[in-house]
């Protein structure tokens, strides 16, 4: 194999020696290179894990932020429907209160009004009695002046009709 090596010009010992230095460079570079290399990329890999991560737990904050906020606005919608019905409710309270009490009044207006126009009939039946009575009286003198007949009679009595028209 030396003929061999001698004829295509190749020396044994830079074989030998190019093998040493490439088995010191794999080690050197395994060493020196590759292993602060792989920590670097194993550091970043981690840092990306826990990025993700926390990107995730963010996401899961944001959404529990947006559930509650959802839920936060659902009952002020809510709180706000039952605070507009209890006005509408109490609106219509207050309306059926005034409506009733404008019915009392009136009520309390016409039953005055009836009362006193009870009395004003009263009133004029009274005067009408007091009329007609003064009116017999006035007849009856006139009639206890005469002695009368009956076309007497009847003449007085036109007279008596005519007098109480003409008052009137």
């Amino acid at each position: 194999m030396e003929t061999l090596f001698e004829e295509l010009g190749i020396d044994p010992t830079i074989i030998v020696v190019n093998i040493i230095g490439f088995i010191l460079l794999v080690w050197l570079l395994k060493r020196f290179l590759y292993r602060p290399i792989t920590q670097m990329m194993d550091q970043r890999a981690e840092d990306i894990r826990s990025t993700y991560a926390a990107a995730e737990t963010e996401k899961a904050a944001m959404e529990e932020l947006r559930r509650d906020y959802e839920k936060r606005l659902a009952d002020i919608e809510a709180e706000a429907h039952e605070r507009i019905q209890a006005a509408i409710k109490e609106a219509h309270s207050i309306r059926d209160d005034i409506i009733a009490d404008a019915r009392e009044k009136s009520d309390a207006i016409i039953l005055r009004g009836e009362e006193e126009l009870a009395r004003e009939r009263e009133k004029a039946i009274v005067e009408l009695r007091e009329e007609v009575a003064n009116l017999i009286i006035s007849a009856s003198s006139k009639l206890l002046e005469r002695s009368l007949d009956d076309q007497s009679h009847r003449r007085l009595i036109d007279e008596f009709i005519s007098g109480v028209g003409e008052k009137k």
